[in-house]
């Protein structure tokens, strides 16, 4: 646009007069504390709502905030300045929804464990261990597990290819070091045994011990003969995904968006929240991310 109408006229032009001046008023002093927000990305603003929340305001006066400075954005991209909103996911957290209880998680080296349980039959310990190693290296939700093909392996370049679901997003994983020579086993010598009589093969990657694909429920049955490795906390698939998604983010201090990426999370707000704050790292973690 030639001469670019003002923040003011648009808001006037937007929204009824009261409503106008008091978003005018909340934009102002943003643009005041905050001169280079014409060029902020997503975590720039997820670091200014966290210094908002942790200002004791209430979660209404919250939101009020955050409304007004997404109709600065949407000013920008109105008169020509941006193309791109890098507020429209951005939530204000409000009380009562879950939040992940780290103390019931498992560490990567507690999960590891999980991969030496013995089994006396050698068909069985190989296919538990393909199994446990998606669910504690790529994370991989028990059903996401059940619909991968024998195809969905790339033992060549070391990677999986996980299908998208209504919840989660396609995506493809590298597989650790450790998984290639295990996979390739599995898949040209365990797995044709175990359907060996079987008449009609199937090219799920995953049996159980009658040769026919595995179902959620039987991969819970393998995860229940390992509770007693840890009696006290809750095992299963989803809390085994809970704790490498937790543990990708805050033992290996992985990006945000990389972690969303390899969850398959369609939002970041479902990554955010297994972000575990302490009080050393706060500060730091804060600038990056909502407080949990």
């Amino acid at each position: 646009m030639k001469n670019k109408p003002t923040i003011e006229q648009y808001l006037y032009q937007e929204m009824a007069k009261a409503s106008a001046a008091n978003y005018l008023h909340t934009i102002n002093h943003f643009l005041k504390m905050h001169p280079k927000a014409k060029r902020y990305n997503y975590l720039d603003l997820v670091e200014w709502l966290a210094g908002v929340r942790n200002q004791d305001k209430t979660v209404q006066t919250a939101i009020r905030e955050l409304s007004a400075i997404k109709k600065y954005y949407q000013y920008l991209i109105w008169s020509g300045q941006r193309n791109d909103d890098p507020s429209q996911t951005l939530t204000v957290k409000q009380g009562g929804q879950h939040q992940i209880q780290f103390q019931d998680l498992f560490t990567s080296s507690e999960l590891e464990l999980l991969l030496n349980r013995e089994n006396r039959y050698r068909d069985l310990l190989d296919r538990n261990k393909v199994l446990l190693s998606l669910l504690i290296y790529q994370g991989l939700t028990s059903d996401e597990v059940i619909r991968l093909n024998v195809r969905n392996i790339d033992l060549d370049n070391g990677l999986v290819k996980v299908k998208a679901s209504p919840k989660l997003r396609e995506r493809t994983l590298k597989l650790q070091p450790q998984q290639i020579l295990l996979f390739e086993r599995y898949i040209t010598q365990t797995r044709d045994r175990m359907m060996k009589r079987k008449a009609v093969k199937t090219s799920k990657l995953i049996l159980n011990k009658l040769g026919d694909p595995i179902t959620v429920e039987g991969i819970f049955a393998v995860t229940e003969q390992l509770k007693a490795l840890f009696p006290e906390r809750k095992l299963n698939p989803r809390t085994i995904r809970m704790s490498v998604i937790a543990n990708w983010m805050n033992e290996k201090k992985m990006p945000l968006e990389a972690v969303q990426e390899m969850a398959g999370h369609n939002w970041p707000s479902s990554t955010e929240k297994y972000l575990k704050v302490d009080s050393n790292q706060q500060r730091e973690l804060i600038n990056r991310y909502f407080p949990i």
